[in-house]
């Protein structure tokens, strides 16, 4: 249906009022610079500061409950505490938009390529012992798996190193981007499953590049970090987007039906 000029444009949605005021206080938490553990106004403060019912009130602050910024706490004293935002929360919000659009590997790799490198040489030189350790027991757990067969548990774990590696960042949203990419990863992973024989070979090369990673952190070479991480992220990428394409055949083909 196309509209002529003159035909009035529709009016725009009108937000609800709950939602106004959980807007308000978010902007008030971020002005304010809130730490965990402080709490809001109690329920009448903002009442009379909104000028509104309790109900609309109680609305705002489920909302930011279900949004992770708060806990409530119950008791005459208790109120909306303020929470820190796990990675996980955070994170949904993203999996939700993605959720009803089409993404495989190649548009994940298009981004994960640069940002896995980026993440690598930010940490150069700000490993302690703790995350170095870490990254070996991974790497040996990793080893354990393939020994065992357990391709579907090493693939998990494989991407736990590159979680640890996030640990030892204080980039927050590059950690953040790449910890959630690595999650995406799990999933489709898991939903495409591919052959035994090409996870195995996919998992030796893994092990292999975390090896040679760690070795570079300790030496404190960038350049190796550099140079390592390019080619693991290159490598992951050919063999998921092989995954992917197989996955896609069997579907038209009605394999996985």
């Amino acid at each position: 249906m196309i509209l002529d000029d003159d035909a009035e444009a529709p009016p725009p949605r009108r937000i609800k009022l709950s939602d106004q005021i959980a807007e308000d206080l978010c902007r008030r938490i971020a002005r304010d610079r809130m730490e965990p553990g402080q709490r809001l106004p109690n329920e009448r403060a903002l009442m009379q500061h909104y000028g509104c019912a309790k109900g609309t009130i109680r609305e705002a602050l489920k909302s930011l409950e279900v949004q992770g910024l708060v806990t409530m706490q119950p008791g005459p004293n208790g109120g909306a505490e303020i929470r820190p935002v796990s990675i996980d929360a955070a994170a949904l919000q993203l999996r939700r938009f993605l959720h009803f659009r089409q993404l495989d590997f190649a548009q994940v790799y298009a981004v994960r390529r640069s940002l896995e490198v980026a993440l690598g040489l930010s940490i150069v030189g700000r490993i302690d012992d703790d995350i170095l350790q870490q990254l070996a027991r991974n790497i040996d757990a990793c080893q354990a798996a393939a020994d065992a067969g357990d391709l579907a548990r090493g693939r998990l774990l494989e991407l736990k190193f590159h979680d640890i590696l996030c640990d030892a960042s204080d980039n927050a949203l590059l950690a953040f981007m790449c910890r959630f990419l690595n999650s995406l990863l799990r999933d489709l992973v898991e939903f495409r499953s591919g052959s035994a024989t090409e996870h195995e070979a996919f998992g030796a090369h893994n092990i292999d590049s975390h090896r040679r990673l760690v070795s570079a952190f300790r030496a404190e070479d960038a350049g190796a970090v550099e140079a390592v991480m390019h080619e693991h992220m290159c490598c992951a990428e050919h063999f998921m987007r092989r995954l992917d394409a197989a996955f896609h055949r069997d579907l038209l083909s009605g394999e996985r039906a």
